[in-house]
């Protein structure tokens, strides 16, 4: 399958995610919510691991490990700014973590950014600045 439908799929699987996420953490305990939603993600990744059968272990289990501790450290984060803000402002803000691994590619894999990717950053801040008032 062609990289722009997944990045589809994606696009409205999270799109649906972060509405929901504020739907739900406005009315039940949050350490609820982060549980039950956190656990909800592993049947689908073991059923994708199985289908592909991309299961192996080698040296770098442990750094898969860490990302998945940060990532899962966002999220609590994510869900208790969601908690407490305006949706319209908590999910483009932080989905401003596109420039973290933007800058972090030009700093440490040599990944020079195009002018195009520059704007489209300068665009995404304007964005969640326009958003945010």
């Amino acid at each position: 399958m062609d990289y722009r439908l997944y990045s589809l799929l994606a696009f409205l699987f999270w799109g649906f995610w972060g509405f929901l996420s504020k739907i739900f953490t406005r009315n039940i305990p949050i350490g609820t919510f982060i549980l039950w939603a956190t656990i909800a993600t592993i049947l689908p990744v073991i059923v994708f691991a199985f289908i592909t059968k991309t299961i192996t272990w080698n040296g770098g289990v442990p750094l898969y490990i860490l990302t998945g501790f940060t990532g899962s450290l966002g999220t609590i984060f994510f869900y208790l700014a969601l908690q407490r803000g305006p949706a319209s402002v908590v999910i483009p803000f932080t989905g401003m973590y596109i420039t973290i691994p933007v800058l972090l590619g030009y700093i440490v894999l040599k990944e020079p950014p195009t002018l195009r990717h520059i704007l489209g950053l300068v665009f995404a801040l304007l964005a969640v600045l326009f958003l945010s008032e």
